[in-house]
């Protein structure tokens, strides 16, 4: 019998070794607890501020098991719409073995943008498919809402994106080896 690896299965395997590594890098640093679920957490009546036994800790590394809601490019661009009044440019950038997306200085409403609303809405799609294949929707939605920076121009006219960190590997293998061509 041949073993079937589905696209669910893997990223519960990839979800699950993340997770992983993150109480392994916790253990580490010195933190021997055991970590509780939520609920035995209350249960245990343990509401202190425990490095691993917190029930915020517990949620977070839970969060990491749980899939996230794919991202689309009209959402995209609707939360960056939302964020800064203008719909800009957003691209992946590849800076060593790490991913960002940068929400560009440049609006589709500019009369010097490059792209037209399909060509743009096209761009966005392509960039959300990437998000949604390395499960980072979330981290995208939680960077745009809580980016303290405007993209645009500093007072010595340099050009500024917004990065956000997409923390994904990309020096691995598989798709992600695509980006090894940059």
């Amino acid at each position: 019998m041949a073993f079937v690896c589905t696209a669910a299965a893997l990223s519960a395997c990839q979800l699950h070794a993340q997770a992983r590594k993150h109480v392994h890098r916790l253990q580490r640093r010195g933190h021997q607890q055991r970590l509780q679920p939520p609920q035995a957490a209350a249960a245990a009546g343990d509401d202190g501020p425990g490095p691993l036994s917190s029930r915020d800790e517990a949620e977070r590394l839970n969060k990491l098991l749980q899939p996230t809601k794919p991202i689309t490019g009209e959402e995209l661009r609707q939360l960056v719409l939302d964020k800064w009044g203008v719909s800009y440019d957003v691209t992946l950038q590849r800076r060593g073995k790490n991913m960002y997306l940068h929400v560009m200085w440049k609006f589709l409403e500019q009369q010097s943008f490059p792209l037209t609303e399909e060509e743009y809405m096209a761009q966005l799609d392509a960039v959300c498919s990437y998000l949604n294949l390395w499960e980072v929707a979330d981290r995208v939605r939680d960077g745009i809402a809580g980016s303290r920076r405007h993209p645009g121009y500093t007072a010595g006219g340099s050009a500024r994106a917004v990065s956000i960190n997409l923390d994904v590997d990309v020096g691995g293998m598989g798709r992600s080896a695509e980006w090894n061509t940059f």
